[in-house]
């Protein structure tokens, strides 16, 4: 069987949790499965350099349409159809939404990672919110021979918002690299991450898409209302409706101890969570949780939302909290900061769920799903 894997929404130069796991598991699909064939569909009018991805079973196939151009022409026309404009193949992976167009005997698999756009569109710019409505959630689930759910919770989703049949959503969780977010990182490298971004000596790290629904300015807030000397530090990229979160940073009565970052490049993730002494991760919507698991893998105590994915994927080794309640953040920031027998059976539960997610299952249970069409 010939597969062909949607590789454009890898190539943006700045990785978030999606780009991490299209990474992920299509790495690890090729390392494993010696029997299918694969191609790596990539579209930009300024070619990449894939080379790094050649492996025996692969063919990378790059074409120059801009990507408007070619968006706006599946969107408008079902033109052209992926077949004839990459090369035969006899399923197309979809890792995220995207747009795109078959032929009808061609199968499709497709990833989900939540319904956020359509639970919460008030959290999106209206920029996004277009996107969201021409990508078409409805007609590519329809169109799915099997969906990927990558919690149980998102399964719900997809079965009360859409209808999806419960047989067609295959759950697979997504995995940790723990070699990378392991807790004995090397001294030398975290002394020099700590300097170059000239981080403070105690922080609590907040590290995340700078958008309204990781519900940013609350968490400062409850920041706000610490008696310590900690800092908080920021990072991620700007996302969208971004204006009033860098306003409660520039407001904040406690301005000089808040520290924003921008980007955070995916080298460095692992060295700026271990150095830090708690994570927070209070979202009001998740369709798993990749900032918390890690932070997890690295032994660092992690406040998160007891909302959506994060009871299901994170249970009882984080501290859970209400994250509309800005006095209970408050409260389990302080209780994470302080209490040293709450941390260390934090720790030691985080190491433990951690090992629950691994790539290597994800991709064998991936090419399970493959191998079932």
């Amino acid at each position: 069987m010939k597969i062909a894997l949607d590789f454009r929404g890898l190539l943006s130069g700045r990785v978030s949790g999606v780009e991490n796991y299209i990474f992920n598991i299509m790495e690890r699909l090729l390392v494993l499965d010696h029997e299918n064939q694969y191609m790596l569909l990539e579209n930009a009018y300024k070619a990449k350099d894939l080379s790094s991805l050649h492996f025996i079973n692969t063919q990378i196939v790059q074409r120059r349409i801009p990507n408007k151009f070619f968006n706006g022409s599946l969107k408008l026309f079902g033109v052209p159809k992926f077949e004839k404009y990459f090369g035969q193949f006899d399923t197309l992976f979809l890792p995220n939404f995207n747009f795109f167009a078959l032929k009808a005997s061609t199968k499709l698999v497709v990833t989900v990672h939540d319904m956020s756009p359509v639970v919460t569109p008030e959290y999106y710019s209206i920029k996004r919110r277009i996107w969201h409505w021409a990508v078409n959630f409805k007609k590519t689930l329809a169109r799915a021979n099997k969906i990927i759910a990558v919690s149980e919770y998102t399964k719900a989703d997809l079965i009360r918002l859409f209808n999806v049949p419960a047989e067609k959503i295959v759950v697979i969780y997504p995995g940790i690299d723990r070699q990378i977010f392991s807790p004995n990182l090397p001294d030398e490298k975290l002394r020099e991450v700590r300097n170059r971004y000239s981080l403070p000596g105690e922080y609590i790290l907040f590290l995340n898409t700078i958008e309204p629904r990781k519900n940013l300015v609350a968490f400062i807030k409850a920041f706000e209302q610490l008696p310590g000397n900690e800092s908080l530090v920021i990072g991620g990229k700007a996302g969208w409706k971004y204006g009033p979160i860098f306003k409660a940073i520039e407001n904040s009565p406690k301005r000089r101890l808040i520290k924003y970052l921008g980007y955070v490049p995916e080298n460095d993730k692992p060295y700026l969570i271990h150095l830090a002494r708690a994570v927070g991760f209070p979202s009001f919507y998740e369709g798993f949780g990749f900032p918390a698991l890690e932070a997890l893998s690295l032994g660092v105590p992690v406040l998160t939302s007891q909302l959506t994915s994060l009871p299901e994927t994170i249970e009882d080794a984080a501290l859970m909290v209400n994250p509309y309640n800005i006095e209970e953040l408050a409260s389990g920031l302080k209780s994470i900061m302080t209490d040293d027998q709450l941390r260390q059976r934090l720790i030691a539960r985080g190491l433990e769920q951690a090992k629950k997610f691994d790539w290597d299952i994800a991709a064998q249970k991936m090419l399970n799903v493959f191998n079932s069409l």
